[in-house]
């Protein structure tokens, strides 16, 4: 009777550990693959907001085969891959910006993709350096990531959490700390996985599992989604109201390529129909950046067609864009200090008209595009200014500029790579700014792609800063973005037309604007101190071993 009852037993018990067996054979092979591809598929379609937290699940389970020389190597490789399909466009974009062959923006691209890469794996390399457990990886992992966010310089200064804004409701909490909070959200998912993962049994057990400690790390993760989901739809709620409560202005968004030899034309000829089809002209016309001509900063007003000419420079000396304005209008060119042959300085500016052509203000921009308005490194080594010429050497700007025509609209400009930057929202709307518009020439980003993704980085903006966000792009991505981070309008991409919207004015200061961009950058390097020192502590000659586990992980 016993041997009897042993067998079936026996024999059902088989196939789990047939399945272990293969799994384990298997797996070496394919977690760095699924890894690479579940990471940069959010990036190639943003519908794909889950796939982020499988990408990040993986290294997790897996994060005791991190440690050592091989297992960072496989890490950062991991990396390597992931970010060269996600941004497969940057050497093209690279040899279009700087006129330059395929092969040497290659050669460009390449150490740009591995200090991303570095990255992208420190959080994990540092997370098997600690001796985390799979089930408490992910919070050293996500601390680590926020950390390395905030203080490690990237070209495209992508972040975890951006990957998160398909489902808008997951980011509503960056109005309280930023875009850190989406990034260490994106790991509690991940962590979450995890532990469900490792419950199923099929990657074998291990003494940490049932640890207490590791369990309530594992719960952690859990507690830390439901609360970020909790407080996302309840702010959608709340934003959503005070939305429908504010006061609107009736903005005019006009797309078209003014280097297309008829673009500037394009842009006169839309806004014209625009605005002859409303009964009312709107309250703001925008055109993209690089729209205008070069101005001296002593021109006053483009009324006088005489004076434009004399106080201005090539290209398109004496241009002035609607000459007879039915409205204000915003618009990108140039600014100049000096001669107009040799100018001292030269700034890429945002430009404010009112209905009589005078200019009301300007913004110059402070954020340069690397590669594309600066190359770095050039001031150190002449060789290297040489190899990228620049068409003319350009100044940052210096200041915050808020433009206001008068009215209730304190508008907060920022010039392309600008939308990018947090800081640069921050410092306008911490300067009064109502609403924030970007604009932007997207002419030398020929893939669509480029210019969703250039979108994706900047649409957290809205949400940090609870401000509506007005794009106005050359060729894309023009579009209207809610303060819940949502695009309530848009333009297809490369493709000439014009966005009438009526957006909301609000005035609120969120909490993250008031502590600031390093509040929670802080928080988390101090959250990682303890785990360092106990790191540390057990990695001294005599202190006790890890525990046996049984799936090698």
């Amino acid at each position: 009777m016993t041997a009897t009852a042993i067998r079936p037993a026996a024999t059902a018990g088989r196939p789990i550990v047939v399945a272990q067996q293969s799994l384990a054979f298997a797996l070496p092979l394919l977690w760095p693959a699924a890894a690479v591809i579940l990471l940069a598929a959010p990036w190639i379609d943003q519908r794909l907001v889950a796939c982020e937290w499988l990408g990040l699940a993986i290294p997790l389970l897996f994060i005791r085969r991190l440690k050592g020389w091989g297992g960072e190597t496989l890490a950062v490789i991991t990396a390597v891959g992931a970010l060269a399909i996600a941004f497969h466009w940057t050497p093209r974009v690279l040899a279009s910006s700087l006129d330059t062959s395929l092969g040497v923006a290659f050669l460009i691209a390449a150490p740009i993709i591995l200090l991303d890469a570095l990255r992208l794996a420190a959080p994990f390399v540092f997370a098997a350096r600690c001796g985390a457990s799979p089930l408490q990886a992910w919070l050293p992992a996500g601390l680590m990531a926020v950390v390395v966010e905030s203080v490690m310089p990237a070209v495209f200064p992508w972040r975890h959490g951006y990957s998160q804004i398909g489902w808008y409701p997951l980011i509503q909490s960056a109005d309280l700390l930023g875009p850190g909070i989406t990034t260490l959200v994106a790991f509690a998912h991940a962590g979450v996985l995890v532990a469900m993962i490792r419950a199923t049994g099929l990657m074998g057990r291990s003494d940490d599992d049932g640890r207490p400690a590791h369990r309530a790390v594992a719960a952690a993760a859990l507690v830390l989604c439901l609360l970020n989901a909790g407080y996302g739809f309840g702010a959608v709620r709340w934003w959503t109201a005070k939305i429908a409560a504010a006061p609107v202005l009736s903005v005019l968004a006009v797309q078209a390529n003014p280097e297309d030899a008829d673009g500037v034309e394009a842009l006169e000829t839309l806004t014209l129909e625009a605005c002859a089809s409303r009964a009312t002209p709107p309250d703001l016309i925008c055109w993209p950046e690089c729209s205008g001509g070069s101005y001296s900063e002593r021109l006053d007003s483009l009324a006088d067609s005489k004076a434009v000419h004399a106080l201005s420079r090539e290209p398109r000396r004496g241009f002035r864009p609607l000459a007879a304005p039915p409205c204000p209008v915003l618009f990108g060119g140039k600014s100049f200090v000096g001669h107009p042959e040799k100018p001292r300085s030269l700034f890429q500016s945002a430009i404010l008209l009112d209905a009589s052509a005078r200019i009301l203000g300007r913004y110059h921009k402070r954020h340069l595009m690397p590669f594309g308005e600066y190359v770095p490194g050039a001031t150190w080594s002449p060789d290297i200014a040489r190899l990228f010429p620049m068409n003319e050497p350009l100044v940052e700007g210096s200041e915050p500029n808020v433009l206001c025509d008068g009215g209730p609209a304190r508008l907060g400009v920022l010039l392309c790579y600008e939308d990018m930057i947090p800081a640069a929202a921050h410092s306008l709307v911490r300067g009064s700014a109502n609403l924030l518009v970007s604009l932007i020439n997207g002419a030398a980003f020929t893939v669509p792609l480029t210019l969703e993704q250039h979108r994706l980085l900047a649409q957290l903006r809205a949400v940090e800063s609870r401000r509506f966000m007005l794009r106005c792009a050359s060729t894309g991505e023009t579009c209207v973005i809610s303060p819940l981070g949502a695009i309530v309008a848009r333009l297809p991409l490369q493709e000439r037309g014009s966005l009438t919207y009526d957006v909301g004015l609000l005035d609120e200061q969120p909490l993250f604007l008031r502590i600031g961009e390093l509040a929670f950058p802080m928080f988390c390097a101090i959250a990682l101190i303890p785990i360092c020192l106990r790191a540390f502590v057990r990695s001294r000659p005599g202190s006790a071993a890890p525990n046996a586990r049984a799936d090698g992980s």
